[in-house]
């Protein structure tokens, strides 16, 4: 049997490919997780965001077994009317029925009292006109239960349900705003006057600090409530001409609104931010190397100074995150934020009233603080 020569000595070396180094996203990924609090963390936010996400299949009539968030569970009554066809006796209880879309066992128990005089209950009986019959009882103001599991307000509405229509809210607002103003407009201006300085950096410094000498709070207060009857017409001119007539009863108008005015003051501090980083870089080698070969601004912008910046990036998002979910509930709670129908903590928070409400109906503050205190600790955190 032949055997295969064994190489020389002196033979050439097989050449390989080197390893491929380690993007600054996975390497930035592989630090995180390394972190249980930070793990915790994100878990947190995806858990609560993604429950926001889950509500908004209802905007496409999808059931998401939630009820609406909106609707009251308040006892509610109907009277019986004069039949036409039994010289104005009062109607059958079947007609009574159909016409107001009960049931006759449940139309039972809520009713004992007419059951005990006029009954019992059948679609035969015949009730005397003006008589009032309760269709369902009373469910404000209660306790967590298996039907509510978070318990109800004062107008009977279901704080769970509410509960996770709000975090759609604050998933919508919060992502959107950092998007617009930390990531867009942040991070590219920062970038920008960082790289090119002189005339360039003077001005956007200085836009800058005449937009972070304002206060924010009182600021975003001023900007929405001089925009407010304005934005609604736009918006109703809007939904005229698109033929899109639920824009304003989703709440979209309000998202925009409060939107731009986070994004409007949330830039100059992420772009003085990303600035001070990018001045510390842009005299490294691999900068100089990228100018020498004629790389265009843009490209350092993106495929250089980005990847060096992003573990600030990652720092700068998760504190703009947590304050802005703040700031919106901190408006929508004085007025100024997210109008009713549209679920909000904010609008939640204003609604169960004063300090006093901790006492007698504690459910209705410590349902959005359950939600809220977790989501901004989470950010924090990260």
């Amino acid at each position: 049997m032949s055997t295969r020569p064994a190489a020389p000595e002196d033979a050439a070396p097989v050449w390989e490919r080197p390893p491929r180094a380690e993007s600054p996203f996975r390497r930035a990924l592989r630090a995180i997780l390394r972190k249980r609090i930070a793990v915790l963390c994100i878990l947190v936010i995806i858990v609560m965001y993604g429950a926001g996400a889950y509500t908004m299949l209802d905007a496409f009539g999808i059931d998401i077994g939630l009820q609406d968030p909106n609707a009251t569970n308040l006892s509610e009554r109907r009277s019986t009317r004069p039949d036409p066809n039994a010289d104005g006796q009062g109607e059958q209880l079947g007609t009574f029925i159909d016409r107001v879309d009960a049931d006759l066992t449940r139309l039972t128990e809520l009713n004992p009292a007419v059951d005990a005089e006029y009954g019992p209950f059948t679609r035969a009986t015949r009730l005397p006109a003006g008589t009032e019959l309760f269709l369902s009882v009373d469910q404000s103001r209660q306790g967590p239960s298996a039907e509510h599991w978070f318990g109800t307000d004062r107008a009977g509405r279901d704080l769970f349900a509410r509960a996770m229509y709000s975090l759609r809210t604050t998933m919508i607002i919060s992502i959107l705003s950092v998007v617009f103003g930390n990531l867009f407009l942040g991070l590219g201006i920062g970038l920008l006057a960082g790289y090119r300085g002189g005339q360039v950096d003077n001005i956007i410094m200085r836009i800058s600090e005449v937009v972070m000498a304002l206060p924010n709070l009182v600021f975003l207060i001023v900007l929405v409530a001089v925009f407010r009857d304005r934005w609604e017409g736009w918006f109703e001119s809007i939904e005229d001409f698109l033929g899109m007539h639920w824009l304003i009863d989703q709440g979209v108008d309000d998202y925009i609104l409060i939107i731009f005015a986070l994004s409007f003051i949330g830039w100059a501090g992420a772009a003085r931010f990303y600035r001070a980083q990018t001045l510390a870089l842009r005299e490294s080698d691999y900068i100089l190397a990228a100018e020498t070969i004629g790389a265009r601004t843009p490209r350092i912008l993106v495929r250089h100074l980005f990847p060096g910046v992003l573990p600030w990036f990652v720092l700068g998002l998760s504190a703009s995150l947590g304050e802005i979910v703040g700031l919106e509930v901190a408006l929508t709670f004085i007025g100024v934020g997210i109008t009713p129908p549209t679920s909000s903590f904010g609008v939640m928070v204003a609604a169960a009233g004063h300090y006093k409400t901790l006492i007698n109906e504690p459910q209705l503050l410590l349902v959005p603080m359950l939600f809220v205190l977790p989501l901004m600790l989470a950010f924090n955190l990260l």
